[in-house]
């Protein structure tokens, strides 16, 4: 056989990082065959793929390119009946790969839609300038939404544009979709999905542990369960970032007390264990009041149609959020036409993942036991109506077949009842559900004779029974039929999408039953000893997992139904423990809510199922034109009664705790401000004769002047100008580890000995620490917590510029901007002659308010004299 020839990479369908790739290769077999399946896959995928397989060829172990080639055959064959799926993912890509594939890429990208979305409003507005006000608003909104829709994002208001919506809400999105910060949100979320697509859509996520019937051992495909192992990392990456962030932070109060922002955190629902407590707290005293009410639980098992599963072949690349929205939507139309049908139930809902990451729901619903047939019909119902016809072709192909039957007719037309036809029917036969329908009869056969049997042993012991008791003059015993268990329909037709179980309280309690999966999607608290069916691992590992991909899909993960507001229970628990209120009409609740007693806070709730007609509610606070889009915030600030008319007569109506009298609980009584770690100390140093924010990142060195502590020290003092009164108090700051400011110098004490930082030094030092400050502003300004290098440049020359106007006019500290009455804040025009500070000025210069410094720096500004 003639010499093999490479392929032309040039004439193939590739892309340049898959070109690249390939070329590193030598063995042209190798070569040719990684080039030729590579272009069967869509041109966003052939990079990721081609790494791997580099990744798995370059390995230093025997066989390493056997393994890698035999990796690519299965990915190729896993994925070929998919490949329409996927070029439709690849067709729908919101950005080009090179922005998506990176994460600064993407952020940056969001201020270059911003600007373009900017320029489109305007081009609508000018050539509309002959039209109203409202109708020029309404126009740009149109072209601006448009345009924006076409990258996936979430346009506010977009699905209610055919409304008749105020002007102020298109002004809002208008301002949104203006806002770099808002596209870097968008973009975000847009990214981390599209990529955990491709990467369920490429086989990354599924079941890893399967059965090998060869080898009768358990093995791993190598991929991950629930969610990718990028997705972990980034979540991972997020979660670190986020805890830095919040340890670089504290929370002021007005009344000037200092925590930090991390221990704040810990204390609230933020806390995985604070969640898992008050979610076991709040399903055990349902359960208890279930059982007052004389309600029986049932636990239901929902999940999605085949095309929400990329495990299976008719997969049609719906992404967990759209499987999570069926869910939603039906369940929203169950549950009108529960309450259309005045049925009462209450419970848990919790989501989690199977393995291939589509959602599934498990529900702990309580109910009474008379309406139980009807409310499991009706959800059944609804969530199967949908690709019905996949449930039946389970057990096998649909046929036809001729049948004779009666048939009825109308009389007047036939003169008869009944007619006898002849017809094509439907049926399915010797598929799998006859196979277990005759097994279920046949069980159910030998169940009834095993009962018969049963009841004729009791009867003809009871009769000897009564024959020998009756000899022996006394009470016949009497003896009861064994009982058997009737064998259950394991054949349902509905139980992949639909099953429902009746909890039996003998063998455990409601709260028992779900605790698990409260725990595998918090924390995995307790769950050493479970093993996870889809991975093989302990279930405490996988929290993290699904963590993950709900933190990608935003899935919310826990949710009542029926409850009154956990809000107002975690507003009233903010009161001072143990601390009765005067108010006799909110004291009860609170005190309920203070002692963990969510079974009473139910009832003076008004019950379950009371809904928005609950006797109290949050009480907001609202801010015109709250934020940067000029949005109304609400803040919530206590607890309020509900007086409405309706609400007191829906509790009248159904006979529970009403409150009629108006009255309010404010529970916020302390404003915090959030700031970085130390500012409050800094401030508080700056105030008094200690030194200030910028002295205190200062270190000594070879710039400080050592003196011994003693009589020379307190002469040194003494000589500085402090006076005899304050000298011991002086000292005693010194000796606490204080630095001391006076008269244009620093003094501490280290060592046993008393530093001073001379003139020079000091300006020098004090010059360096204040770019570290403003760094930190420039990232701020940013929204970002962390300091880059461009920050710092732009700190330095800051600084820098500040210092040279202070150079020009012969000084050499910084001065503030004055005027006749003292202190002047830039922006607020005041009276007087305005002397323009160096911070000042560098900023007006850095904004473009001012010209550059020179020597004979000339600048116009209205502020001037």
């Amino acid at each position: 056989m003639a010499n093999p020839k490479p392929l032309d990479l040039d004439a193939l369908n590739l892309s340049t990082i898959a070109k690249g790739l390939i070329s590193s290769i030598n063995d042209i077999d190798d070569f040719n065959y990684l080039a030729s399946n590579l272009e069967k896959v869509p041109v966003s995928l052939q990079s990721r793929m081609a790494r791997k397989y580099i990744d798995r060829y370059t390995e230093k172990k025997a066989g390493s390119q056997f393994r890698a080639n035999t990796w690519m055959r299965r990915t190729i064959t896993r994925l070929k009946p998919r490949f329409g799926v996927l070029l439709s993912i690849a067709h729908n890509m919101p950005l080009p790969w090179h922005i998506l594939s990176s994460i600064e890429k993407t952020k940056k990208h969001a201020g270059t839609l911003a600007l373009e979305c900017v320029e489109k409003a305007l081009d609508v507005s000018e050539q509309n300038q002959h039209l109203p006000y409202e109708k020029i608003v309404r126009l740009t909104y149109e072209g601006v939404a448009a345009y924006a829709k076409q990258f996936g994002v979430n346009v506010p208001f977009y699905d209610m544009r055919e409304d008749d919506l105020p002007q102020a809400c298109f002004e809002i999105a208008l301002l949104k979709m203006q806002c770099d910060k808002w596209w870097a949100r968008q973009l975000k979320t847009l990214r981390k999905q599209y990529l955990e697509l491709l990467e369920i859509a490429t086989g990354q996520v599924g079941k890893d542990l399967y059965y090998d019937k060869k080898s009768k051992k358990p093995k791993r495909r190598g991929i991950s369960p629930y969610s990718s192992k990028q997705a972990q990392r980034e979540f991972s990456f997020a979660q670190a970032s986020g805890r830095q962030f919040l340890e670089m932070m504290e929370l002021q109060a007005d009344n000037g007390d200092v925590i930090d922002l991390i221990e704040a955190v810990k204390s609230g629902m933020a806390n995985p264990a604070n969640r898992r407590n008050e979610l076991m707290l709040r399903i055990r005293e349902t359960e208890e009041l279930a059982d007052e009410m004389g309600y029986v639980a049932m636990f239901y098992t929902i999940t999605c149609p085949a095309r929400f599963h990329a495990n299976a072949s008719t997969w049609d690349g719906s992404t967990p959020k759209d499987a999570q929205n069926y869910l939603t939507t039906t369940w929203a139309r169950a549950r009108s036409k529960l309450n259309r049908r005045n049925l009462k139930y209450f419970g848990v809902r919790v989501v989690e993942p199977h393995a291939d990451g589509c959602p599934h729901w498990h529900m702990m619903l309580f109910m009474p036991k008379n309406k139980l047939q009807e409310i499991n019909a009706i959800l059944r119902w609804y969530f199967i109506q949908e690709d019905k016809s996949e449930l039946y072709d389970r057990y096998g192909p649909e046929l036809t077949r001729a049948k004779v039957f009666n048939k009825f007719v109308d009389i007047n037309t036939h003169g008869t009842h009944i007619k006898t036809v002849e017809a094509c029917v439907k049926y399915r036969a010797h598929t799998e559900k006859t196979h277990l329908f005759k097994l279920y009869k046949q069980k159910r056969s030998a169940w009834g004779f095993a009962k018969k049997k049963a009841n004729e042993v009791a009867i003809k012991r009871n009769k000897e029974e009564a024959e020998k008791a009756k000899a022996e003059k006394r009470e016949p015993k009497k003896f009861k039929a064994k009982n058997h268990k009737a064998p259950s329909k394991f054949y349902r037709t509905f139980s992949p999408r639909f099953d429902a179980v009746k909890l039996d309280k003998s063998k455990g309690s409601a709260a028992a039953y779900i605790a698990k999966y409260i725990s595998k999607n918090i924390d995995g608290y307790m769950l050493t000893d479970h093993v996870d069916a889809d991975t093989g691992e302990n279930l405490q590992e996988q929290a993290n997992p699904v963590l993950a991909w709900a933190s990608t899909w935003n899935i919310r993960q826990f949710q009542f139904q029926g409850s009154p507001s956990v809000t107002v229970w975690r507003e009233l628990r903010r009161m001072p423990r143990g601390k009765p209120i005067k108010d006799e009409i909110i004291e009860p609740i609170r005190y309920a809510a203070d002692n963990a007693n969510w079974k009473d806070y139910v009832k003076l709730q008004g019950g379950m199922c009371i809904g928005r007609a609950a006797n109290f509610k949050s009480m907001y606070e609202d801010t015109p034109m709250g934020n940067d889009y000029a949005e109304v915030v609400r803040r919530i600030k206590g607890v309020v009664t509900n007086i409405d008319y309706k609400a007191v007569l829906t509790r009248l109506f159904n006979n529970v705790h009403n409150v009629t009298d108006a009255t309010s609980l404010k529970t916020r009584l302390i404003e915090w401000t959030r700031q970085l770690k130390g500012t409050a100390e800094k401030l508080a140093a700056k105030a008094s004769t200690n030194v200030g924010a910028a002295d205190l990142s200062w270190s000594s060195g070879n710039n400080c002047t050592p003196i011994a502590v003693g009589s020379s020290a307190e002469l040194l003092l003494d000589m500085v100008g402090s006076s005899k009164n304050d000298l011991d108090d002086l000292i005693k700051d010194l000796n606490s580890g204080k630095r001391i400011a006076t008269n244009g110098q620093i003094y501490q004490i280290r060592d046993g000995q008393l530093q001073v930082l001379d003139e020079a030094a000091q300006l020098k030092q004090q010059r360096h620490s204040e770019i570290e400050p403003a760094a930190k502003a420039f990232a701020s300004k940013d929204g970002r917590w962390f300091v880059t290098d461009d920050d710092w440049q732009k700190a330095r020359d800051f600084v820098a510029l500040a210092y040279r106007y202070a150079e020009i006019d012969g000084r050499e500290k910084l001065k503030s901007t004055r005027n006749e009455k003292g202190e002047f804040s830039y922006g607020a025009k005041k009276p007087g002659l305005i002397e323009i500070g160096d911070w000042d000025l560098a900023t007006l210069v850095n904004e473009g308010s001012a010209s550059a410094v020179s020597d004979n720096d000339w600048w116009a500004l209205d502020l001037m004299a």
